[in-house]
């Protein structure tokens, strides 16, 4: 039964990426910071506008925005990077009006000797109508344990058909993870719903909650396998898949209430399982 429910999964978000693609607002986790983080384009332009009015508008200059973030797991495309336990993050990201933007982005850790991943990058977002795109380069930096140190490189781009966003896109790295398994790319596909908003009983309460339905799929493939050893844990590839529902409230908080998985538990174990994730994040 499990099977044929991830089996479903894919084939439905692998269906819905062949279809013009939009980059899609979520509250997923964001490995990689902004710079691998789907977006509509309206979410880029209404940016470009902040950026030029950041200094009346915000106590932050220079068109400069943080977040920090609890979640119950850090799931990176799908397998859990703190051994399934809680997870604080944060980030800052500076954008600019002409569609340029540098930041980074932070979470705690739990593999190996890590225990913190800290990414740099920097890239350019733009949109014309409602298609959008984007093109970035990542850092990846682990300063307990340097040998996972490693660069990706993205290119993004999507449609906003309003009552569905859909978005993908192409990340590559020349030594994926810092730790043999040579050139990697990950594939990403992902839509999302916005459904309809929900009162709060308190006076002006009308747009209390906005939720949304977002999920997401990937493709990994390595040149190297994961386990060097052969026979059947050994794999140059994966697919990850995520599903749940967002809601934005009025206080600049998005609660995340969301299912996570991939088809390579037999390489990863247990921080590769089927799961629930839930988060809570704070934007300033």
């Amino acid at each position: 039964m499990r099977s044929l429910v991830k089996q479903m999964m894919v084939v439905a978000i692998a269906l819905l990426a062949a279809r013009p693609a939009a980059l899609a607002q979520g509250g997923e986790q964001e490995p990689g910071g902004e710079a691998e983080r789907p977006q509509t384009a309206g979410e880029i332009e209404a940016e470009k506008a902040e950026a030029e009015e950041a200094e009346k508008k915000s106590w932050l200059p220079l068109g400069v925005s943080g977040n920090v973030a609890l979640y119950s797991d850090y799931s990176f495309r799908g397998v859990s990077q703190t051994d399934r336990e809680m997870a604080g993050q944060w980030g800052l990201d500076f954008n600019h009006d002409t569609g340029i933007f540098v930041g980074l982005w932070g979470s705690s850790t739990n593999f190996d000797q890590t225990y913190l991943e800290q990414d740099f990058y920097g890239g350019y977002a733009g949109a014309v109508g409602d298609f959008s795109y984007k093109a970035s380069a990542t850092f990846f930096f682990y300063p307990n344990d340097e040998k996972y140190n490693y660069w990706e490189f993205g290119a993004f781009a999507g449609y906003d058909f309003k009552v569905i966003s859909l978005s993908t896109g192409f990340i590559g790295s020349p030594d994926y993870f810092g730790i043999g398994l040579g050139t990697g790319i990950y594939i990403p596909v992902g839509f999302n719903i916005p459904l309809p908003t929900i009162s709060c009983p308190w006076p002006n309460g009308e747009e209390c909650l906005t939720p949304s339905f977002d999920a997401n799929g990937g493709y990994t493939h390595v040149e190297h396998p994961f386990v060097e050893v052969g026979g059947p844990d050994s794999t140059h590839h994966y697919f990850d898949y995520n599903a749940g529902l967002v809601f934005a409230t009025p206080f600049n908080i998005k609660l995340d209430f969301r299912f996570v998985g991939t088809d390579a538990e037999d390489v990863f174990g247990s921080i590769a399982d089927d799961r629930f994730i839930f988060g809570a994040k704070y934007v300033f």
